[in-house]
């Protein structure tokens, strides 16, 4: 009788790893995030990734769509770029935690052709102006997260250039930015500002800001290549090849990391007209060399279009850890 419980024990077991195995295998990102619903592009709207049946809404803006959101992690603030009543792109403040929340203009039309924003674990808030005339006039700007609540907040410039996309870091104090071809990396509180990759775009921190991910735009126009890099030794790690299907090969949405530092996730855009009820793709591909996965098929049928977290997988450590890299980066440069 002892022999046949034990047998039956290990067949239990064998069976137990066949069947766990695979979905573990093939498990998916997980996490909150917010985003864009792409049926009016003028809500936003907050779900659990691995679940997408409690989706909600959380605000409903009267005027413009919403173009661009960041997310304060951890935090109880968002930023999100739109068009004011004066049809003049601003940058917009939001507390997602209040019942019903009311967005604060926090640029009032002071800053023409602003491109993207961002809000760190700190509260504060970048934003670039990258499609102002001249080229002269665009930049990089602050709004520290004491100002954000004033009539007008103060707003500095950080650097002159031409910035289109903008990313904190996980340590609140280091921002990388993309221009048309090249990815930067600049310390707002010592004005460090140094080159650490060329012809890349949409740069994205992992969690824990030992790494950072690029997407890679040349020769081709539209990206078919990510990679991360260390920021410990800046020696590049790894490549990933984009796979899409070849109707949403028309554009490219964004980059982002997952909480828990396993993913990254891209998200493209068709562009092809006789497409008209699925707009966007979005993409999870493991960092461990997993299969490239579609997610959020069933936030709606238009696929979605801009999303963010809502916290990070850990904490970060308080501790500045690329200071000690801005020497080697001069090197680089």
């Amino acid at each position: 009788m002892r022999h046949f419980f034990y047998r039956f024990r290990v067949i239990l077991v064998y069976w137990g790893l066949v069947c766990f195995l695979p979905f573990a295998a093939h498990a998916k990102p997980t996490g909150e995030i917010i985003f864009i619903h792409p049926d009016t592009f003028k809500e936003l709207w907050v779900t659990h990734i691995e679940d997408t049946r409690n989706a909600r809404m959380i605000f409903r803006r009267g005027g413009e769509v919403i173009e661009k959101l960041s997310v304060q992690k951890g935090g109880s603030f968002l930023v999100f770029v739109s068009y004011a009543e004066q049809l003049q792109e601003d940058v917009f403040l939001l507390d997602k935690n209040r019942a019903r929340p009311k967005e604060i203009n926090l640029t009032k039309g002071r800053y023409d052709g602003v491109s993207d924003a961002a809000i760190s674990i700190n509260g504060d808030v970048v934003f670039t102006t990258g499609y102002t005339e001249p080229p002269e006039a665009r930049g990089i700007y602050l709004i520290p997260n004491h100002k954000l609540h004033h009539r007008t907040p103060k707003v500095t410039l950080l650097k002159h250039v031409s910035a289109f996309g903008v990313e904190w870091a996980p340590n609140g104090k280091d921002i990388a930015y993309s221009t048309d071809s090249d990815v930067f990396l600049l310390n707002y509180v010592t004005g460090e500002n140094v080159r650490i990759d060329r012809n890349t775009r949409f740069p994205v921190f992992s969690p824990a800001g030992d790494k950072i991910a690029v997407t890679h735009i040349l020769p081709r126009i539209f990206p078919d290549q990510l990679s991360i890099r260390s920021l410990a030794n800046l020696e590049p790690l790894k490549r990933v090849k984009v796979e899409t299907p070849p109707e949403f090969a028309g554009g490219w949405r964004g980059l982002t990391w997952s909480p828990d530092g396993r993913y990254l996730i891209y998200t493209t855009q068709n562009r092809m007209k006789f497409f008209p009820d699925y707009l966007y793709h979005n993409t999870a591909v493991s960092i461990a060399d997993g299969p490239h996965e579609s997610i959020l098929e069933n936030l709606s049928q238009f696929g979605v279009p801009a999303f963010d977290w809502t916290s990070i997988g850990y904490a970060v450590e308080p501790t500045n850890k690329l200071t000690t890299l801005w020497g080697k980066l001069k090197q680089q440069d």
